[in-house]
């Protein structure tokens, strides 16, 4: 088999390509192919030279190519190839989804930052459409740094949202509530009618929630719990103490 691919390569190449780097592209794997055939392992060291065709090819063009060599080639093993070619499609697809995870966690992180404003003080700006998965996902994180900052107050700013739907709406709650416990005020801000209405609709606790018109009016607010909240540490420094252990 090696001897036979090696002293018609040009013939084959010809036969196999059109463009001078898609012949490049064949040759190398043919080369290849002739190195390794002969192996015991044939199909675990063919999987490489594919992946390097594939960079040139497309899929399509090699599932036509092999059945080209095997009606060229006598006892060409195709079956081999394309049991190894599968095997590399699906490491390709699995690498594949992986990028998208990392790219979609990292776009997760870029849709809801958590920025600390001061030592006791959190902001979340909400950006976009949430759905139940980014409210979740926005929800753990929040509780996260909320728990490892030690925040007191925690501004929620939903005026790039242009709709909350009652599923999010919930979850949202279900955020609030546990921000709460853990010691934090939450500031809800930026809302429009329509997130108004369905926050009514769900029963809302508006207790549990400090309502301010906008940023500027929740960043004001929060000043002032910080500020009344040191104020009492200085005025009482046992039991500031006693707050922070």
């Amino acid at each position: 088999m090696k001897d036979i691919v090696i002293s018609r390569l040009g013939e084959l190449v010809e036969e196999l390509a059109k463009e001078d780097e898609q012949k490049k592209a064949w040759e190398d794997f043919l080369v290849d192919f002739a190195g390794v055939c002969e192996k015991t392992n044939f199909k675990e060291e063919l999987k490489a030279p594919i992946s390097n065709l594939l960079q040139h090819i497309s899929e399509k063009e090699l599932s036509n190519g092999i059945g080209l060599l095997h009606a060229k080639i006598e006892n060409f093993p195709a079956v081999e190839i394309y049991k190894a070619l599968t095997e590399v499609l699906g490491e390709m697809n699995r690498e594949n989804q992986m990028r998208i995870t990392e790219l979609r966690d990292i776009l997760a992180e870029l849709a809801t930052p958590i920025i600390r404003l001061w030592q006791d003080v959190l902001l979340v700006p909400v950006i976009g459409t949430l759905d139940s998965q980014r409210a979740q996902s926005m929800a753990e994180k929040l509780l996260e740094s909320t728990a490892a900052t030690r925040a007191k107050v925690v501004i929620v700013d939903v005026t790039g949202v242009p709709m909350i739907d009652t599923i999010v709406g919930g979850f949202l709650i279900e955020m609030f509530s546990a921000v709460k416990l853990l010691g934090s005020d939450v500031i809800l801000t930026g809302i429009k009618p329509e997130i108004a209405h369905t926050l009514v609709k769900l029963g809302v606790d508006f207790n549990m929630v400090i309502i301010k018109r906008d940023l500027e009016s929740a960043l004001k607010y929060a000043v002032s719990i910080s500020s009344e909240d040191t104020g009492r540490k200085l005025l009482n420094p046992k039991r500031g103490n006693e707050d922070e252990d």
